[in-house]
């Protein structure tokens, strides 16, 4: 449970005395983290210093009111993701001035008539709202964190054991990278499995057919090779080879050819299986497109294909 000796409140008034009278009500209360300031500048230069859960301040102030120094203090919490409690104190409590206040971003109103009892649990009411948020923004931040971490450390496919699309665009850019400058070319084929399933809708592939095909590409592909599952019902094959000239896309043949042949082209729940095969592959490397836009031109030109046919975008 959160203790008022706990949150931090920083009184701001032009009157010091009216400064001492709040600081020792709240004291006598059991707050302990209580500080001073007597004008909005000298409260924003101890707010940057350290950020108090609860700013108690005058509405009235020269140079700068409470309201100002609220939307100076609500744009600062917006930028670094943190909230502050605002209550403002005030001898004008009409309707219209507390409709104002919460509209620029107040939490609480009170008279300066309050007794001091009210006034210190209005005080935990607001830290104890913004120690919340607080705690919530932070542990979205360590949600964010712990993600990423995981996008970057999971690059397999648990179905088949494969690389995923990450790895894919991964191993592209380095052999991009090795190819522009030792030489040679860079080669894709998605290869698309879909299964006939009721009424001829797509059925859903299951884990064995997955194996099934991901054992049967690597059975016909060099180890240095890259086989990806790369979206539900996609492989992908990415290599490098010698010369650009030279070379022949005709040898993904092998691909499919391999995938039919394993599955007798149905999968493990007697659906008849249909492929669809998209390759790309340099012919130079002027001005040759991102690795997603690679990948994206390849999945619009996925086309049905036998396995001696194959349709073949040159970059």
């Amino acid at each position: 449970m959160l203790r008022k000796e706990d949150i931090s409140v920083l009184i701001v008034d032009d009157l010091q005395f009216s400064c001492e009278v709040i600081k020792s009500s709240l004291k006598k209360a059991g707050y302990k983290d209580i500080r001073t300031a007597n004008s909005a500048n000298e409260a924003m230069l101890k707010i940057n210093k350290k950020r108090p859960d609860v700013v108690l301040a005058d509405f009235w102030m020269p140079e700068m009111n409470g309201l100002e120094m609220t939307d100076l203090i609500r744009r600062w919490d917006e930028n670094n993701n943190r909230y502050t409690g605002i209550i403002l104190l005030t001898a004008e409590d009409t309707t219209s001035s507390i409709v104002v206040a919460f509209d620029r971003g107040v939490d609480d109103f009170i008279s300066k008539s309050t007794n001091q009892y009210e006034l210190a649990a209005r005080v935990y009411g607001t830290g104890r709202s913004a120690r919340m948020q607080n705690e919530l923004r932070q542990n979205n931040r360590d949600l964010i964190t712990h993600y990423q971490r995981f996008q970057n450390l999971v690059l397999t496919d648990l179905d088949t054991g494969l690389a995923n699309r990450k790895q894919l665009e991964v191993s592209m850019n380095a052999m991009m990278d090795h190819c522009e400058a030792r030489g040679g070319g860079v080669a894709l084929c998605l290869i698309r499995i879909t299964a006939e399933g009721e009424k001829n809708q797509p059925g859903v592939l299951r884990r064995g057919t997955l194996r099934t095909i991901s054992n049967s590409l690597q059975l016909v592909l060099r180890p240095m090779d890259q086989i990806v599952r790369y979206d539900e019902c996609t492989f992908a094959v990415a290599l490098m080879y010698s010369d650009q000239e030279d070379f022949n896309p005709s040898m993904f043949e092998r691909s499919t050819a391999s995938i039919l042949h394993h599955t007798h082209q149905f999968s493990d729940r007697g659906e008849r299986l249909r492929i669809s095969t998209s390759i790309w592959y340099t012919t130079e490397f002027n001005d040759i497109p991102g690795i997603n836009q690679i990948l994206t031109n390849a999945e619009i030109n996925l086309k049905p294909t036998e396995p001696a046919e194959q349709t073949k975008q040159p970059a």
